[in-house]
């Protein structure tokens, strides 16, 4: 199946026998322009097959080698820094004949930035195999060359990296790229990554976001299948998410045959700061990685018996560590304290008991405060989802007659209404504006799906915390009672101050899993 919907350039250039066409049709007292014939079956191929067409450069000079010909030049250079999907050519021939270099460099630069060569009879994918037999490159080139141009192609990237463009392969998950290689933020994930963040920086592990963010049905990055940990542990110290481009973090050593990879101290990176616009505040980004390098394990082997319901739920308000269950002797309560030594003189334990039923007194409260708000918030809920499915058939309505628009400027062209150059402007204008309009429907689609899911989850809370505090009431197994917390908190802060002298004298915070 061909493609359809994508970003392309028009490139034509005629052949010695297009020129010896022209001439003779000359000679015998009429005209016969090969370009604009060709022109006109391209950009017939586009309308067809809905792609956009960006711009079209035609060779107005005869050459046989690159270095002849400025247009091809160009379009290579725009091809290699990743500004379209496709070339639209006549035949794959029009885009060179000339030696093994030549066409060594074409195949190269198409291959190295995936971009497709699409001609009326065939589409043709650089990356397969049969693309490289048929440009005829392989096992021609000599390794040395290819080292040097694949070295020309790397300070390219690395001058496009200090201008603070995007040179890896995608752009990261949570932003999108301009046709200038610059990354703004993706209306479709943008929320992910910051949903992500959040969720570190509240204190769950890279397992329990992964199987969240399954749970709530969003697309991992590959686009199928589950999302991975290690995914979460890659996004949370990547630092585009603060604006930053950085490169030059690994470097290859080839030994024995093969290539080792050695990662690079922070010191010997490339960054480029406020590169683009940040999906996340640096200091939440530091919260984030200190939180996820600070977290650890439960407190108890898997097979010793657990001792304490709230481990791995309550943390110090201060330090944000795990406030530790001490039996005491000769006493029938246990004690709770943090035991990080930067906390001593400022936080005090108490009571393991007093802290176990403030935390089940505080979710009953939690609970009769989410059925009040129910009736309200569901009249709210409704008013949202209308008025944003009203303005997405408004934007459907805009798009379908900007699209007609677009379609009718082929007519114009053909009729002679509009010159190459007019027809490329108002195509330019009208593509950015059903790109707008497209961002715009992409959003608030988005955020209907973002509004449900939260109604859902709401809709869950009152069944969900009463089922917790009746299951933890019958139950006198502790890792069961453990299990339940978990299920509807993240953590609970603990703070009580070394001048308070009551027993019951202290502050927790719950963190629900559940908003």
């Amino acid at each position: 199946m061909r493609p359809t919907s994508l970003d392309c350039y028009i490139y034509l250039r005629k052949s010695r026998s297009d020129i010896e066409e022209e001439k003779k049709a000359l000679s015998e007292g009429y005209t016969y322009d090969v370009l604009e014939r060709h022109r006109s079956q391209l950009l017939d191929l586009a309308k067809n097959e809905e792609h956009n067409i960006i711009d079209i450069y035609e060779e107005v000079v005869s050459g046989e080698y690159l270095i002849d010909r400025p247009q091809i030049q160009r379009v290579l250079k725009l091809v290699e820094q990743g500004h379209c999907d496709a070339v639209l050519v006549m035949d794959l021939d029009r885009l060179g004949r000339g030696d093994m270099f030549d066409m060594g460099s074409i195949y190269r630069a198409f291959q190295y930035s995936d971009t497709l060569i699409i001609t009326p009879t065939e589409v043709i994918d650089p990356s397969t195999d049969g693309a490289e037999l048929l440009f005829g490159v392989k096992s021609i080139l000599g390794r040395e060359e290819l080292k040097s141009i694949t070295k020309r192609m790397q300070r390219g990237r690395h001058a496009s990296a200090k201008e603070g463009k995007s040179i890896s392969k995608k752009p990261p998950y949570g932003y999108l790229r301009d046709e200038n290689l610059k990354l703004y933020p993706d209306p479709k994930t943008a929320w992910v990554i910051k949903h992500i963040f959040n969720r570190v920086i509240e204190g769950a592990g890279r397992q329990q976001i992964a199987q969240e963010l399954d749970s709530m049905g969003v697309v991992p990055p590959m686009g199928e299948g589950l999302w991975c940990p290690s995914t979460i542990s890659s996004m949370i110290k990547n630092e585009a998410y603060i604006g930053n481009i950085v490169w030059q973090k690994t470097k290859y050593t080839k030994r024995g045959g093969k290539y080792q990879q050695e990662r690079l101290p922070r010191e010997q990176w490339k960054i480029s700061e406020n590169a683009h616009e940040p999906l996340i505040p640096e200091e939440f980004f530091k919260r984030a990685n200190e939180s996820y390098s600070g977290r650890w394990r439960p407190p108890t082997k898997e097979s010793s018996e657990l001792s304490n319901p709230l481990a791995g739920v309550l943390v110090c308000k201060l330090c944000n560590r795990a406030i530790r269950r001490f039996p005491r002797k000769n006493r029938p309560n246990a004690s709770l304290r943090c035991t990080y030594p930067g906390c001593k003189g400022k936080q005090k334990g108490t009571t393991f008991d007093l802290v176990e039923e403030t935390i089940i007194d505080a979710l009953k409260q939690t609970t009769n405060q989410y059925e009040l708000k129910d009736d309200t918030d569901n009249n709210h809920y409704e008013n949202t989802i209308n008025i944003k499915e009203q303005a997405i058939k408004k934007y459907n309505s805009e798009l379908k007659e900007t699209k007609e628009q677009r379609n009718k400027l082929h007519d114009f062209l053909e009729k002679g209404i509009y010159d190459v150059d007019t027809f490329k402007e108002r195509n330019q204008v009208l593509s950015r504006r059903i790109k707008k309009i497209e961002d715009q429907l992409d959003q608030i689609e988005q955020e209907i799906e973002e509004e449900k899911i939260h109604q859902k989850q709401k809709r869950e809370v009152i069944p969900r915390l009463k089922s917790v505090l009746d299951a933890y009431r019958q139950t006198e197994e502790i890792r069961e009672k453990n299990r339940l917390l978990k299920t509807v908190l993240e953590k609970v802060t603990y703070f009580r101050d070394p001048s308070w002298t009551n027993q019951g004298q202290f502050e927790i915070k719950l963190h629900l899993r559940i908003k």
